[in-house]
This record gives structure tokens, C-alpha cells and sequence, in this order.
């Protein structure tokens, strides 16, 4: 429990277990059916949702499948399937798909974070969140079997956007690069009360790098 409010984090379907790399069927829906299942189990109350990268993209799904279950939605720098650039990042997907087929995890986490993060990616990580490399190898094979194809296949529009009924905040940062302003732009389209905050220095980690300001953004729009 941290500023008066009991905190959740869910785990999805296939991580901590998948070492083989099969791939997982629809995982969106498995993820945001454990989250509601989860909530259920314990009789909670509508939930502050909370959702970066990749889970910002479950968040959102779950707002729109479930949005009783949903009080309000923060989504930090989801993917940017629905951008004008996202072409290139389909493509770049494709590629990573690729490789994790052909020549296996190990090759493919490499080449991932070597051109996110750099090549110096495991101390980077190391520094910022000490264990979290042993984390990312252990959940590297669930990560392109089951997120990476579940991203390729992503659609939502304002179809699913016109189901959240909750208030919406968008954190991103100045780093992040033109995907992400593109992402915020489409975010905005499909939220027009949408709260958009924006963390100077900030690169899509932002979560690792930038825990305060993110926290404080959140408690912020949590407050208003």
C-alpha cells in the first residue's frame, strides 16, 4: 500500500514459464481475462489501471472490454501499431519474429535490446533496477512468442476507444522519438478529454528512468 491506495501488479499468461518459445494464443485476451479474474477473486473495487509499452496496449484493451472493472486508465507510450509510422514498426516486429524463429531467444533478445536500450544494455538495466536482467532472459521467449505476434495482430479504433468510460492520462517522454509523438497524437484522437503529461529527458523507459515524475503525474491525475 503506497499514498492510501492498494497496489496490484499482474503477470501475464506464459511468463515465468514459457523457456521453449510456444507461441501463445491471443494474448491480449488472456492478459486483461486475468487481470478481471483477479480483481474478481479478491471483490475489489473499479481499479486505478496503470499500463506501460506493452501492458499499456492490455490496459487499454481491458478499459474497453471491461470498463465497469476500470475507475481510471493511464497508458505510458503504448505501441504504435495505428500511427502514420506504423509500417516500420510492423516491419521491425517482423524482423525480430524472424530471427527469434530462426536462430532462437538468446539471438533475438540481443539484437532487441541492443536496438532499444544499446549494446550496453545489461548494465544499463542492471543500474536502474538491479535483478531485472535475470528477469528479462527468463521472460525473453514468452516476450516474442506471445507479445510480439499478439502486437503485429493488435487493432484498436475508436470502436473500442468509445467503450472506456473512464477519465484517460497519457505520460510520455520528450526522448521517446517520432513514433511516440505519433502514438500521443493517436491517443489523443481517440480521447478527446484525454490529460496528456509530458517528463523532460525522458526516452520510452521512462518507467525505469524516470519513477517520480511518472508517480507524480499519476497521483496528480488520481487527485484532480
Amino acid at each position: 500500500n503506497g499514498g492510501g491506495w492498494a497496489q496490484t501488479a499482474a503477470s501475464a499468461s506464459g511468463y515465468q514459464g514459457n523457456k521453449n518459445g510456444e507461441m501463445l494464443a491471443e494474448p491480449f485476451v488472456i492478459a486483461f481475462n486475468q487481470v478481471v479474474a483477479q480483481r474478481a477473486a479478491m471483490e475489489a473495487a473499479p481499479a486505478h489501471v496503470i499500463g506501460a509499452s506493452y501492458s499499456a496496449a492490455v490496459a487499454l484493451e481491458l478499459a474497453a472490454a471491461a470498463p465497469s472493472a476500470v475507475r481510471t486508465l493511464t497508458i505510458v507510450e503504448p505501441p504504435p501499431r495505428h500511427v502514420p509510422a506504423a509500417a516500420e514498426f510492423l516491419a521491425a516486429n517482423r524482423v525480430l519474429l524472424d530471427t527469434f524463429r530462426r536462430e532462437g531467444t538468446r539471438v533475438a533478445l540481443e539484437s532487441f535490446m541492443a536496438a532499444t536500450v544499446g549494446p550496453d544494455w545489461r548494465t544499463r538495466q542492471e543500474s536502474l533496477a538491479p535483478g531485472s536482467v535475470a528477469r528479462i532472459e527468463r521472460d525473453a521467449a514468452a516476450f516474442f512468442a506471445g507479445d510480439i505476434p499478439g502486437l503485429v495482430a493488435w487493432e484498436y479504433g475508436r470502436g473500442k476507444a468509445e467503450r472506456v468510460a473512464a477519465p484517460v492520462l497519457y505520460v510520455g517522454g520528450t526522448e521517446s522519438g517520432p513514433w511516440f509523438d505519433q502514438t500521443r497524437a493517436w491517443a489523443s484522437s481517440l480521447f478527446p478529454g484525454l490529460t496528456s503529461v509530458t517528463i523532460q529527458g525522458a526516452g520510452h523507459d521512462l518507467a525505469l528512468t524516470h519513477p517520480a515524475e511518472l508517480a507524480g503525474a499519476i497521483a496528480r491525475f488520481l487527485d484532480a
